[in-house]
């Protein structure tokens, strides 16, 4: 080899560490810079980051939070069944707690069905919350009529029958309101057909059995309608105007138009917020009296717990 050569050899070995250490530099720099570049994107938002909860809660508190008692009740005001609504945007959820007319109050000793004839929607107000553990803000009365016209609204249940399910509701002139309902056989249930089943005694666990129906029929209806955001946004003046139409309620326009702004945002993010929690207790022998679980007191007292409490305020605004 050359001198020349042997030269050249050497000149590009002694170049070597130094090309590598002006790569590893670049490296660093490159690094760095870019990591200062996602960090300012991400606290600036420039760019979505994280999932959707990451911003599902901001500007909410518990002022936000609303429970409504909806009572269903029949041309004689005579109480069926209940349905606690929890609308809580600092989590986004609403949740649907269906409730029995037999659900026994120990305070006054009467069930709800009792407090009802007793107090009025305030007096069954008190005693729901009393058997409960929790706060109501509003309540409102909702009849046979428009239960079945909010559940066609919503375009019915599909339900499959888990046993048999047959009651003859004695009218002779009609089976319009009877139920017969083969174990396996699956239907799209409209209003009617849902009360029918909600009311009468089809299951073979008793009362309970209605109530878990309930549950997964409003449940399923709603999830259903929070799945189709352009269309439900659309609805829910309709909804609104059918279920207060000669209700016995406190829920007046100022409160829907609070609640229809936090479910249209709920809406136009996509979320999907339903959550039914069916009550756990006892039941007496005759089912007239049904008691609720401490558990389940518990689980919804930390269910409907806000995830953000409003400032220099240590409960919910009524």
């Amino acid at each position: 080899m050359s001198d020349k050569a042997k030269k050249n050899k050497k000149k590009k070995r002694s170049q070597a560490p130094i090309a590598l250490v002006y790569f590893i530099a670049l490296c660093v720099c490159l690094v760095t810079v870019g990591g200062t570049v996602l960090m300012l994107f991400k606290n600036n938002n420039i760019m979505n980051f994280g999932n959707a909860e990451s911003t599902a809660y901001e500007g909410y508190t518990s002022n936000d939070c609303k429970t409504v008692l909806f009572a269903r009740v029949n041309s004689k005001n005579v109480l069926h069944d209940l349905v606690i609504y929890r609308l809580d945007p600092t989590k986004d959820k609403l949740f649907i707690v269906p409730l029995t007319a037999y659900t026994y109050d120990t305070a006054s000793g009467k069930n709800l069905k009792q407090a009802l004839e007793a107090g009025g929607m305030p007096g069954l107000t008190q005693s729901v919350e009393s058997c409960y553990g929790i706060s109501i803000d509003r309540y409102m009365t909702v009849s046979n009529s428009a239960f079945q016209n909010f559940c066609d609204q919503l375009g019915g249940y599909t339900y499959t029958a888990p046993e048999d399910l047959y009651y003859l509701s004695g009218d002779k002139d009609t089976d319009a309101n009877d139920v017969a309902l083969k174990a396996g056989s699956t239907q799209n249930l409209m209003g009617k057909q849902i009360r029918l089943i909600m009311t009468y005694p089809v299951f073979s666990e008793g009362r309970q059995g209605n109530i878990k129906f309930m549950a997964s029929a409003l449940e399923t209806m709603l999830k259903s309608a929070f799945a189709l955001p352009d269309s439900t946004k659309g609805e829910l003046d309709v909804w609104y105007n059918i279920l207060k139409k000669k209700a016995d309620t406190n829920f007046e326009e100022e409160d829907y138009t609070q609640m229809k702004g936090i479910v249209t945002d709920m809406l136009d993010r996509a979320t999907a917020p339903v959550i039914a929690l069916t009550p756990t207790g006892t039941w007496s022998e005759d089912e007239k009296q049904f008691i609720p679980a401490q558990g389940f007191r518990d689980e919804l007292a930390e269910q409907f717990t806000p995830a953000v409490v409003a400032k220099n305020s240590s409960s919910e605004n009524k």
